[in-house]
């Protein structure tokens, strides 16, 4: 089999240089802020989900990973899986991602770096039922909006992975605005 560069995630690199590191809270929302889009709408959303699909396919091949672009409302832009292989476990960790993020207006990952060993329950007075502290979901920003307009939520993976690919496909789609 001939390997071309359509083959190969533009993100690989950029995944292995971050989880080989930790990152401070500061760290986590400076990287928050450089994902906000110029503008998004519908087709912002089905051109981000299915960039991102191809990119998760490409780093993982065998994984089924869900991709989910939702507004506040909850209402569903995008929704997908990578491969064959979800279950309604996946449904439910994106609707509780979703809820810590449009409650605390920031990432899953960064939520769960500042609650550090602290139970969600007691640091925030929050069920986990309803909310994850796991990494895979993002707010969307738009540039000069201050709340967050939608949330981009990946499931699937270890949730470092799940982070990355989220951020680093927001910052690598917004090059081609």
């Amino acid at each position: 089999m001939i390997v071309t560069t359509k083959d190969i995630s533009v993100l690989q690199k950029p995944m292995d240089d971050f989880l080989a590191k930790d990152h401070s809270l500061d760290e986590l929302e400076k990287l928050e802020l450089r994902t906000s889009l110029p503008r998004f709408d519908d087709e912002t959303a089905f051109e981000l989900g299915c960039f991102i699909r191809e990119e998760a396919r490409k780093m993982f091949p065998n994984k089924c990973i869900t991709i989910d672009i939702s507004l506040p409302s909850r209402h569903c832009l995008f929704r997908c899986t990578s491969i064959n292989g979800s279950s309604l476990d996946n449904t439910k960790w994106v609707q509780r991602k979703q809820n810590t993020v449009f409650r605390f207006n920031h990432s899953t990952f960064y939520v769960r770096a500042k609650k550090g060993d602290i139970p969600m329950e007691q640091r925030f007075f929050i069920s986990s039922e309803e909310y994850a502290f796991h990494g895979g979901a993002v707010p969307l920003y738009v540039d000069n909006v201050s709340s967050p307009i939608a949330c981009l939520t990946i499931s699937g993976l270890q949730q470092q992975q799940d982070h990355f690919l989220a951020t680093a496909a927001l910052l690598e789609y917004k090059t081609t605005m």
